[in-house]
């Protein structure tokens, strides 16, 4: 009973950070991913979502490795999204195949997830970005929908979507107020 109440409170940080990181730059937005991530990774260690966790424990230093090279306004190179996805993969077939010998269809809709994330989260135009981060949020969705996470963790995940859907649609409508006030001042 007292993992359950951590692993909720745990996943209910999760979800400040994550909403918090809605409303900065780049710069901050994964900085707050990061400790959103922390969140998580201590919910699912809690519920015993040892894939995820240890998927997520990656992401957490590839949003920090990313993190660092925005600060310095810099591009972070490829060959680290490959790095973060190859240990991404090494840890689902070491910890799935070898150590717990299971093989879920959740957690390698999960990995599919994070490897996304990875090559996602390095494109510095948050406009680029925003799209490309609805195939790997509406897949974690799908994983906090079937699997076991805390209901905190399924709303992180569903702001995160609404929030990147929100931030596109508002892009679009900015865009056409400025084609049409350009329009009109011609």
């Amino acid at each position: 009973m007292i993992k359950e109440i951590l692993a909720q409170i745990f996943s209910g940080i999760a979800l400040a950070f994550v909403v918090t990181s809605y409303f900065t730059n780049k710069k901050y937005y994964l900085l707050f991913q990061s400790l959103c991530i922390i969140g998580l990774v201590l919910s699912y260690f809690l519920r015993s979502e040892f894939f995820a966790m240890v998927g997520l424990f990656i992401g957490l230093f590839r949003a920090l490795t990313f993190f660092f090279y925005e600060k310095k306004g810099k591009d972070a190179p490829l060959f680290l999204s490959f790095i973060f996805a190859g240990l991404t993969l090494a840890s689902y077939f070491i910890l799935n195949l070898c150590i717990l010998k299971t093989a879920r269809p959740l957690d390698i809709l999960y990995l599919t997830s994070l490897v996304f994330y990875t090559f996602t989260f390095r494109i510095r135009n948050l406009t680029v970005m925003r799209y490309l981060l609805i195939l790997p949020l509406s897949t974690s969705v799908l994983f906090g929908v079937f699997s076991n996470v805390t209901t905190f963790v399924l709303l992180t995940y569903v702001f995160e979507l609404v929030a990147d859907l929100l931030a596109i649609g508002k892009a679009l409508v900015i865009s056409k107020l400025q084609k049409t006030k350009e329009k009109n001042e011609i």
